[in-house]
């Protein structure tokens, strides 16, 4: 924090002090230490009554060391507030870096409830992400969470492209109102047509409009939280055992979506064939294919092909395992 400019201003403010205590003992005959009071209270310009009688010279002296001391006070002062400032701006510049390598993360456009969960959900899950966020208040909790952050409006062009929108995986519109959410998926399908967009609504009319400009999925959270509120109270077991199957802070086991890519070992396999319980102790309960109907609880001997997509439940090692098995083969 303390460079060349800023030492050497710190030398001059305690020479000021030296010089102006030498000139009371010399002008007036005081002794070192009122001198030194003198030129301390006459510096903080505090105003507490002279310790003896000043002369004419010693009046002028004062002046001197008075406008001195302030000078020196505010060009002190000034350093510092410049050295705070550039602390920000390289914690901003490292931080956009960081970004900068990013690829294959999520966009999460507003840290309020929902956004906050979802943050809480990704740095849990360990996937990598971006807040964007513009107020003040929120920018604070962000940062206490220490992640990734591009200060600005989500809606803007230039703060997507900050938060590489082009190299993102997802994106996640949950700003305040529909109105935004509506022009953030507008913008960020019209900069990344790749891009999958995850939006929120508030009001049932908008969740088509999201839809038409580019959303791949829109939530509404209060006919969720309906539906929600419906299964526990009528199959109260059921939703319980699905928390669990998606809660891996809970307990060892998750939810995944695995493609089947071309050229794969899975590709051609059975899931008998693949023998997934002994070699992976995984479940695959339904497998969806373009152009298809979902199978649920599918066929052990249906044929695996490109493009299918398994719903798998189990551990995240044997998942990743069998994610692997399903992109290049063992």
């Amino acid at each position: 924090m303390f460079d060349g400019r800023l030492t050497g201003s710190l030398i001059l403010f305690a020479l000021l002090i030296l010089l102006g205590t030498a000139g009371y003992v010399v002008f007036d005959g005081v002794d070192w230490f009122d001198a030194l009071y003198m030129t301390l209270i006459t510096i903080t310009t505090v105003g507490f009554q002279e310790e003896w009688t000043l002369s004419f010279g010693t009046k002028i002296w004062t002046l001197f060391i008075m406008l001195a001391g302030i000078g020196m006070f505010f060009f002190i002062f000034g350093q510092i507030a410049q050295r705070v400032i550039d602390f920000k701006r390289i914690g901003r510049i490292h931080m956009q870096n960081q970004i900068n390598r990013l690829s294959d993360h999520y966009i999460v456009c507003g840290f309020g409830r929902m956004g906050s969960a979802v943050s809480q959900e990704f740095a849990a899950e360990a996937k990598p992400f971006v807040v964007i966020e513009q107020n003040t208040e929120k920018l604070e909790r962000i940062r206490k969470f220490k992640y990734l952050l591009v200060e600005g409006d989500a809606t803007k062009d230039d703060v997507l492209h900050q938060a590489g929108i082009k190299r993102a995986k997802g994106l996640i519109a949950v700003l305040a109102n529909d109105a935004d959410n509506l022009f953030l998926t507008l913008t960020a399908r019209s900069i990344s047509t790749n891009l999958y967009i995850l939006a929120r609504s508030i009001e049932t009319a908008s969740t088509n409009k999201l839809i038409r400009v580019g959303a791949n999925k829109v939530v509404n959270p209060y006919e969720t939280a309906g539906h929600k509120i419906a299964r526990l109270a009528i199959k109260p077991g059921v939703v319980e055992f699905l928390e669990i199957a998606t809660n891996q802070a809970k307990v060892d086991l998750t939810m995944e979506t695995i493609p089947v890519q071309s050229g794969s070992d899975a590709e051609g396999n059975s899931l008998s064939g693949l023998n997934l319980r002994k070699n992976y102790n995984l479940i695959v309960a339904a497998i969806t294919t373009p152009g298809r109907p979902t199978r649920f609880n599918p066929d052990p001997d249906e044929k695996l092909g490109a493009g299918d997509i398994l719903l798998t439940i189990g551990n995240m090692k044997n998942l990743k395992r069998f994610e692997e098995l399903c992109s290049t083969g063992d």
